[in-house]
């Protein structure tokens, strides 16, 4: 069925030969500085790049898109009519634009300024931006991308394919320019190897030297200037060779340029970045007071060039060896300090070690740190298997740990996590205190945790609430009670796995597959309704939300099992993410409208902000 639609949705796209697209600018001739590259558009260099007229070297290897040189507050325009979809910043796009299409996708990066906002539809030669040279840019260009609508991450490229031979990126669509294709002002390029370009060098040794060659745009070469950390100039003297080398000048960041000439008067300055970094990073580790069976470990990195990296934990007990046990790795490293937070569950009475050790993106490491602490003899039991599928993976327990009932919930805030037992204490990840809270009357387990005006209120198996100071709160007649919702006028829901939403006079029961049970639900701000997650991975709208339904992902498959929604917005312009316990996890509506808590755990695409697996 699945590959029935996708031959179906294929066939309703009419044929791209004549294109949808026009140039984002006036400029019918611009400059070409930057092409995309068919081997592998991925912003990861690996060492190949392939033009699309089948020109093969290393320049911008791994480039999603066309850089166009066009000079700063050039207004940028649709290149189709659409909507946006993205309007904002990012470190490595600057100011940009994304748009869908009826047929593709198209973004517009390192802008000045930006003058539409998402979901504006627009039409074809709108204005949508100024040029500039924002985020990370050597210099004034449009950074044009298109990406298959279908599979959006993979970008395309509007020229198409004319190098002899297959195209080596499979998912272009051939010449996407409407009107004929664009006459591009072809630079000469040059191509650089030995030391990698973007690559971080320390613990590994120095950098090679940097070598070059030149490939002819067109109109013949002219010769070159190379000079670090400054553009030679259009007057500088020229090497009239095609090929050069030079050794990057030491530690740092440094910028080789390539001012190359041609025989039509023309030059263009081609920037490559080499990194090097010999300094270690510097680390620190400590321990909140064990209360429980969760001992909560904050660590911190600092490296001022080439930034943290990875942070490695390893745990012994009782005086054992070292065992690796978890990692935590930054897909982008920022200079300064880095912070961060992990659990570890340990069984009661036992005293563990830690070590850390930190290492920066150019692989130097910190001197280990080392920390022991001790789980109370009177701890609770560690966490079973259903905490496992609520908190994810979690390290091997030691031999003889009771499974057993053990961390119920975690609840991320700006200022730090809450972390809720099984006996109904509550402890503040990322905090340096422990939230105070009287042990309710009720011995059943607790299962979920909100916070209200006056403070926490905890809700127990048997369908009884407490707050922390140990005072019943409403009682709720449902059996399997599997979340606690607070609406922003104080009134509290429960949620039952059986479909019931105690509290606000409705039930999705009716509606579950057969077989399923409620794992998650969530309420739009403002409202008493909202949106159940099934078992199944099924969603469900209570409370008069049923609007919400049309605009959730008709694609969603779960590798594992559901556990987890967050919600925004309304049910007229809902968004959310749904995650389940394997960590795979899938957005919808704006990202903007989510809580800056909602990012602790999904990735989002460094370039245009849309969220990535």
């Amino acid at each position: 069925m699945t590959v029935a639609l996708l031959v179906a949705l294929a066939t309703t796209q009419p044929a791209l030969a004549a294109g949808n697209l026009t140039l984002p600018f006036a400029n019918p001739n611009p400059r070409i500085t930057s092409w995309m590259d068919h081997h592998y558009p991925d912003r990861q260099s690996d060492g190949v790049m392939i033009r699309f007229d089948g020109a093969t070297g290393y320049a911008y290897d791994g480039h999603r898109g066309i850089d166009y040189a066009v000079p700063s507050n050039t207004p940028v325009v649709a290149a189709d009519d659409g909507t946006i979809i993205y309007s904002e910043w990012s470190d490595s796009g600057g100011w940009g634009v994304v748009m869908d299409h009826a047929y593709d996708r198209t973004a517009y990066f390192h802008n000045n300024q930006l003058f539409v906002y998402p979901g504006q539809h627009v039409s074809r030669g709108q204005l949508i931006a100024l040029s500039g040279t924002t985020g990370n840019s050597t210099g004034p260009h449009v950074h044009f991308e298109v990406r298959d609508l279908m599979t959006p991450w993979h970008s395309v490229d509007p020229y198409g394919w004319t190098g002899p031979g297959p195209d080596p990126w499979r998912w272009d669509m051939g010449n996407l320019w409407a009107n004929g294709t664009p006459v591009p002002f072809l630079l000469p390029l040059a191509f650089p190897g030995g030391a990698r370009w973007n690559f971080w060098y320390g613990n590994d040794g120095p950098p090679p030297p940097v070598s070059w060659h030149l490939r002819d745009g067109g109109h013949g070469l002219a010769g070159f200037a190379a000079q670090w950390d400054q553009d030679p100039g259009m007057g500088a003297p020229r090497t009239q060779a095609t090929s050069g080398s030079a050794a990057v000048p030491g530690p740092g960041s440094h910028t080789l340029h390539l001012r190359v000439f041609d025989r039509a008067g023309t030059s263009v300055d081609i920037t490559y970045l080499y990194l090097y970094d010999v300094d270690p990073p510097t680390s620190a580790l400590n321990v909140d007071p064990a209360l429980g069976s969760a001992l909560n470990l904050h660590w911190s990195g600092h490296d001022q060039l080439s930034g943290v990296k990875d942070a490695a934990f390893e745990v012994g007990a009782g005086g054992l060896a070292f065992r690796p046990w978890f990692t935590q790795r930054a897909d982008q490293p920022l200079a300064g300090k880095t912070l961060g937070a992990v659990r570890f569950f340990g069984d009661a009475g036992t005293t563990y070690q830690f070590r850390l050790t930190v290492r920066d993106a150019a692989r130097n490491a910190a001197p280990p740190v080392v920390l022991n602490e001790s789980v109370p003899a009177g701890a609770g039991p560690a966490p079973s298997a259903a905490d496992r599928a609520i908190l994810g993976p979690l390290p091997a327990q030691p031999d003889g740990a009771p499974s057993v009932l053990g961390v119920r919930q975690e609840h991320p805030a700006a200022t730090g996590a809450l972390l809720l037992d099984a006996d109904a204490s509550l402890h503040a990840l990322g905090q340096d205190h422990v939230t105070p809270a009287v042990a309710p009357t009720s011995l059943a387990p607790a299962v979920d945790v909100v916070s209200l005006a006056s403070g926490p209120l905890r809700l127990l198996t048997d369908g009884t609430t407490w707050d922390s100071a140990g005072a019943a709160g409403p009682r709720f007649a449902v059996p399997t009670p599997v979340r606690l919702l607070a609406a922003s006028d104080g009134t509290v829901i429960a949620v039952d796995a059986a479909g019931a939403i105690a509290g606000s006079g409705t039930s999705v029961a009716a509606a579950l597959p057969a077989g399923t049970t409620v794992v998650d639900a969530a309420l739009f701000p403002g409202t008493h309704s909202g949106l159940a997650l099934d078992s199944s991975g099924a969603v469900h709208a209570f409370g008069g939300a049923d609007a919400a339904l049309a605009a959730l992902p008709t694609m969603w498959t779960l590798p594992g099992q559901p556990a987890a929604m967050t919600l925004a917005g309304t049910a007229q312009a809902p968004a959310g993410i749904l995650t389940d316990a394997s960590g795979d996890w899938q957005a919808f509506g704006s990202m903007l409208l989510l809580p800056d808590a909602s990012f602790a755990g999904p990735a989002f695409d460094a370039m245009t902000g849309l969220p990535v697996r």
